[in-house]
């Protein structure tokens, strides 16, 4: 599987592009700028994407990449489904750019569901709630998508509205115990890969 990194305009946070070479579709985690988005996609179709959390930074481009691709499922949380149709819950309404979400496919994960990515990649989902009460990482045999559930060497911020520091503890927790074995792909910042 390949894995395309892009950095977002806002806020500099990461949405990131599963592909694999013989396949005529792709998957995204978390979306912000379409531009490069579509770019990195090429011919292919975007069959969904992963939410990590439904703030504005992770989720802004949401309803362009639904224009292209109207068929995508939208992979979130019970809670993140509420924040995709609400600017106050998603913070867009502070960005001067109110966003509800506009297409037809969300699809609720809970924890330990499993999505089939390609024929040999399994994408395994994992409440993460403490940043956000919509926080969702996704994790394969070796690698993990922590949105900002987990930022490699930056402490979690737990100061929002729908935050829970206590919450934010036991997830770490959990995510730490994955990380052993796996390279990070997190909201913002570099990856982190296994030494």
């Amino acid at each position: 599987m390949k894995i395309t990194r892009i950095v977002n305009s806002v806020f500099t946070s990461n949405t990131f592009v599963l592909s694999d070479e013989g396949s005529q579709y792709c998957w995204l985690v978390d979306v912000g700028d379409i531009e490069p988005i579509l770019e990195a996609v090429g011919e292919n179709e975007v069959k969904g994407v992963f939410i990590t959390h439904t703030h504005y930074d992770h989720i802004y481009g949401i309803n362009k990449l639904v224009e292209h691709f109207p068929d995508c499922v939208v992979y979130t949380s019970e809670h993140g489904k509420e924040g995709l149709f609400s600017c106050k819950l998603n913070f867009s309404k502070y960005h001067a750019d109110p966003l509800t979400f506009q297409g037809r496919h969300v699809e609720v994960l809970e924890d330990g569901d499993e999505v089939s990515l390609f024929s040999y990649v399994t994408l395994k989902a994992i409440a993460t709630p403490g940043h956000d009460w919509s926080c969702m990482s996704y994790y394969t045999e070796d690698l993990i998508f922590t949105g900002d559930s987990y930022i490699p060497h930056i402490k979690v911020i737990t100061s929002m509205p729908k935050s829970d520091k206590e919450k934010a503890k036991v997830s770490i927790n959990k995510i730490v115990e994955l990380i052993q074995t796996r390279d990070v792909y997190p909201g913002h910042n570099e990856i982190m890969f296994r030494v």
